[in-house]
């Protein structure tokens, strides 16, 4: 026998202390029957029942430790269980260039990017995820997996400057995302974009319909404000000692460049939406994804151990239910005699 869920047994020895507590508690209650008289005397005139009320204390600290034994979940025995995994093949790309440092979406362009893609990533079941970082260049950060708790160290390491190059090459991002979908079935593949759009003399039009040819769907997602923010320098410590500038020497308003990601997207066979507080636009967009079907991603079988905490919790239900209906009161006979 094993315990899935071991940690609830320490709680038994909390359960033997109150039971130590209650016997001494039933010994001081002795002694001061005692006192009022002989006690034999004393409990022949009472209706009370020591040895019932016995019967029904112990009637409940069974039924609570066996409780605590059902929420450790005992396993013994096997069985054999064909596990079967359908999803879509997901790559974020995620904008790490200076700019993401702004803060017109808050905590900041790149934290609110961040934030929705773990919620997105709460929403799949059964569906592989990979990331991508990219500035001036792209790395591939984690390949397409279905340990989603392994894809979310990747995702937390990630921060601007992350990428040495500087700038903001969506179209190194891309292709290095197209090649890094397994080669086979042509389908059920995606790719999130998270950005400013700040991209520069880059034509995507070519690499969006590389992307439809290779079953790719792609989808963006703007961080920023059409009016813009100063991009903040900071400190390691993140306090903010300067704002960017340009060659002139005047400070660089970072703009959200919504054009560029909903041409993008629209190319893509996909949709574009601005990030929002509440973000509506991940149900969105995953509602849209649902209609690009699910393939097989692995198939195999498993040997699990059998769950028979039902057996105690039963037990334990029937030990509450005497010990409710339960008298402390003596039968009529034992009165009598």
């Amino acid at each position: 026998m094993q315990f899935y869920n071991s940690q609830y047994l320490i709680a038994l020895w909390s359960l033997a202390i109150v039971a130590l507590i209650f016997i001494l508690a039933a010994k001081i209650r002795q002694k001061r029957l005692a006192q009022l008289g002989t006690l034999k005397t004393v409990l022949r005139m009472s209706t009370f029942s020591a040895k019932n009320r016995r019967r029904k204390n112990l009637a409940l600290f069974l039924a609570l430790a066996l409780g605590l034994i059902a929420l450790s979940q005992p396993q013994w025995g096997t069985e054999k269980k064909q596990l079967e995994r359908k999803g879509v093949d997901i790559i974020f790309l995620l904008d790490t260039s200076l700019s993401m440092l702004a803060q017109d979406t808050k905590p900041s362009r790149l934290e609110k990017a961040k934030l929705e893609i773990r919620s997105f990533v709460k929403k799949f079941k059964g569906d592989r995820i990979g990331l991508i970082a990219f500035a001036g260049s792209s790395f591939l950060q984690c390949p397409l997996t279905l340990d989603y708790a392994a894809f979310f160290l990747f995702l937390d390491a990630i921060n601007v400057g992350y990428i040495p190059d500087p700038g903001s090459s969506l179209q190194d991002a891309l292709e290095n995302a197209i090649h890094s979908f397994p080669s086979g079935e042509k389908r059920h593949r995606v790719i999130i974009i998270f950005s400013d759009g700040e991209f520069h003399g880059e034509s995507l039009k070519s690499l969006a319909g590389k992307s439809i040819q290779e079953g790719i769907t792609i989808y963006c997602i703007g961080l920023g404000t059409a009016e813009g923010e100063p991009i903040p320098l900071k400190t390691e410590g993140g306090k903010v000692v300067a704002y960017k500038k340009d060659n002139a020497g005047n400070m660089i308003v970072s703009k959200l460049n919504e054009g560029t990601l909903a041409s993008l997207a629209k190319q893509g066979n996909g949709l574009y939406y601005p990030a929002t507080a509440n973000e509506q636009e991940i149900g969105l967009i995953y509602k849209d994804m649902q209609k690009l079907g699910k393939k097989k991603l692995k198939s195999r079988m498993l040997t699990e151990r059998e769950d028979h905490y039902q057996l105690f919790l039963l037990i334990a239900l029937l030990l509450l239910t005497l010990s409710a209906l339960a008298s402390e009161r003596r039968r009529k006979e034992e009165t009598a005699t």
